[in-house]
């Protein structure tokens, strides 16, 4: 039997996205100082796209770094994470609360937010996962409201021993995550491609 911390690509035997999210709790601090500088333009890009002040779910906010972004742009944020120390940290920037993406669709009604950001924060879950979770996205939104997220473009899906520890990743071709974001009931406004695939889209619904 294949192991489940094994990088073949295989269907894990654990729930990867639950493993990964949990290794982040060691390395608290260090992840938020590191990733602190990233991501500044696209917040403002995203901040800018709607009108002032816009209500944002951050979906996947770890330690709040875009949540005090937003806010400083004008905007009424709110944070759901499920890493439970990340969940402390970043309630000290917006109100924020323990949340699987999963489920994301139970906690708000339909129409809620303006916007969504979800920022790397759809790398954990598995390919099935992401798309019933954008279309989750979807119906939060009302009509005419912005998504952005993106995840990884580049290596290969499976595990991955990291510095500071062991972490699933799904790998998406950028047409084909653009495909799954048009095909959740959204616009593709622009993707761009490095590392990661980022797709800016619109809700052409919001309840869909």
């Amino acid at each position: 039997m294949t192991s489940p911390n094994t990088n073949s690509g295989r269907e894990p035997l654990v729930d990867p996205a639950a493993e990964s999210v949990a290794v982040y709790s060691d390395h608290a601090d260090d992840y938020a100082a590191h990733h602190a500088p990233k991501m500044a333009d696209r917040v403002e890009r995203f901040a800018n796209s709607l009108p002032t002040p816009s209500r944002i779910l951050d979906a996947g906010c770890g330690p709040g770094r875009d949540l005090a972004r937003f806010a400083a742009h004008g905007h009424s944020a709110r944070g759901i994470d499920l890493n439970p120390v990340f969940v402390a940290m970043a309630d000290a920037h917006a109100p924020t609360s323990q949340c699987d993406l999963r489920e994301v669709g139970s906690r708000f009604r339909a129409g809620a937010f303006d916007g969504i950001w979800a920022c790397a924060s759809l790398v954990h879950l598995r390919e099935s996962e992401t798309v019933d979770v954008l279309g989750q996205f979807a119906r939060l939104l009302r009509p005419g409201g912005k998504l952005y997220a993106c995840l990884k473009s580049v290596g290969r899906t499976g595990w991955l021993d990291e510095p500071d520890g062991r972490r699933w990743y799904t790998v998406w071709d950028a047409e084909a995550f653009a495909d799954a974001v048009a095909g959740a009931g959204f616009e593709v406004d622009h993707v761009s491609q490095g590392a990661f695939v980022e797709v800016w889209a619109t809700s052409l619904s919001g309840s869909s």
